[in-house]
């Protein structure tokens, strides 16, 4: 028995397995290097299996030049997409860095094996906790929908929205300052003042080493905010995912 597949599918399948495979490789918490790259393109194909009566419909007659092109376009487009997802969730890490800076924990930077650089110790807490929190909120799922939802506006074959990738990356970046900064700023006003409050009693008692004592209190005072600080990264990265989603959704080609 001969099994024939129509030119359109296999098309539609290419296609998506390209826009899938450039968003599973910037997009959190896909682009981790914990995940095998076997894994990312299994997972890239099944997005691509379960979009393709999506994408077929709205594919013309398939030719060379027409899947040479639009191939590279679905790679840049799912690239895009990705990276808009991760610039918001980098917001959670970058709070951790400002609170590394502040607190003195970034004068001795960890080894991260996964990334192969030296980050933040309670940088990387920060995006290990964030990454345990998307799973667990079923997050990895309105990113996925979101990806899948960005086929409406950007259909397979279009142009690439370069102007409008612009100014939601730009969005994306202002954003994401701006959350490091709402999540980290308690703490960073606080360990600020106890800078403050250390420099007083140095010019108050000059006999006093403030060194001696300086640096472990700001320690022990960092672990305690972080303690209470914790509960406010569950709405904060439920506010970023929402904002990555309706990223995704917003870019129409024209």
């Amino acid at each position: 028995m001969d099994l024939s597949v129509p030119a359109v599918t296999l098309a539609a399948l290419l296609l998506g397995t390209a826009r899938a495979t450039g968003f599973v490789l910037l997009a959190p918490p896909f682009n981790s290097r914990t995940i095998p790259s076997p894994v990312k393109a299994a997972f890239a194909l099944a997005l691509s299996l379960l979009l393709s009566t999506q994408i077929a419909p709205t594919l013309p007659e398939p030719t060379t030049g027409f899947l040479l092109v639009a191939a590279v376009t679905e790679v840049v487009i799912g690239a895009a997409l990705g990276f808009v997802v991760q610039i918001l969730f980098q917001a959670v890490q970058m709070a951790g860095d400002l609170i590394d800076l502040t607190g003195g924990f970034s004068l001795q930077p960890a080894y991260d094996p996964l990334s192969m650089t030296q980050n933040s110790s309670v940088g990387r807490l920060h995006y290990l906790l964030a990454i345990t929190l998307l799973f667990t909120s079923g997050g990895h799922l309105l990113i996925v929908k979101g990806f899948a939802t960005s086929y409406v506006g950007l259909p397979v074959g279009g142009d690439v929205p370069t102007d409008q990738i612009a100014a939601v990356v730009a969005t994306a970046f202002s954003m994401m300052f701006l959350a490091a900064l709402q999540i980290a700023g308690p703490m960073v006003a606080v360990l600020l003042l106890a800078d403050v409050a250390l420099a007083l009693l140095s010019r108050a008692a000059p006999a006093l080493n403030i060194f001696s004592f300086g640096f472990p209190l700001k320690i022990l005072l960092t672990l305690t905010m972080l303690g209470l600080t914790f509960p406010l990264l569950p709405p904060a990265l439920d506010a970023l995912l929402e904002h990555a989603a309706r990223a995704m959704i917003s870019l129409k080609s024209g």
